[in-house]
């Protein structure tokens, strides 16, 4: 017959008995009852075949070249497609969340956008942008901590060092076995910060708005 296949078995019906007790898919299971099927020399030709499994002939001739070129390994491979090429690549994605973990943050997904194309040589549109870092990284417009730019940072890291030791000498000589209260004072002046917009950084960074003061 015009349909008749030459396809030998490389397996034994035993192998194969085994594979289809243990099949997960409904196509494996339908791949290896092909197999089966042939081996055991109960279907002849390409159309009883097709009809046993309700598939298209056609698919039975794939199923078969397929096992023919690379064995049963082939057969049973499950191809996935490769889905869509992202717009940001993911070396430039893992700049844009660098960028996005400092605490100075960005006041735009526009200015994001801008950054994009001049820093990574990538242009993409406004909502591809706002798409990725509001939905994908979770990053969103918070209001930023507002700090002087006069703030001397050694100065504050210092004191933070030396905070604990002072604490101590105080509970010695002053705390008698009773707490110590430790009264603070900020002088803020916010009547001379200029307002500041929302800034964009990663969840769980807060972001620093500096200041003049």
């Amino acid at each position: 017959m015009a349909n008749k296949f030459k396809v030998e078995i490389q397996e034994t019906v035993e192998e194969l008995e085994h594979r289809l007790q243990r099949a997960i898919t409904s196509v494996s299971k339908e791949k290896l009852l092909l197999l089966y099927w042939i081996a055991t020399k109960r279907i002849k030709t390409r159309e009883e075949l097709a009809t046993m499994l309700k598939r298209d002939e056609s698919t039975i001739y794939r199923w078969l070249r397929a096992y023919k070129q690379g064995g049963i390994t082939s057969l049973l491979t499950v191809k996935k497609a490769p889905g869509k090429t992202p717009h940001i690549p993911p070396s430039v994605r893992e700049k844009l969340i660098k960028k996005l973990q400092e605490p100075e943050g960005e006041t735009s997904y526009g200015k994001l956008q801008i950054w994009l194309e001049k820093e990574c040589g990538i242009k993409v549109s406004y909502k591809v942008v706002h798409d990725l870092v509001h939905y994908k990284l979770k990053a969103y417009l918070k209001v930023p901590r507002p700090q002087s730019n006069k703030v001397n940072e050694v100065a504050q890291t210092n004191f933070k060092k030396k905070l604990w030791e002072i604490i101590k000498v105080m509970i010695k000589y002053f705390g008698t076995g009773q707490p110590v209260r430790i009264w603070c004072q900020d002088e803020s002046r916010f009547g001379l910060i200029t307002m500041q917009g929302r800034m964009i950084t990663l969840k769980g960074i807060k972001p620093v708005g500096k200041k003049l003061s």
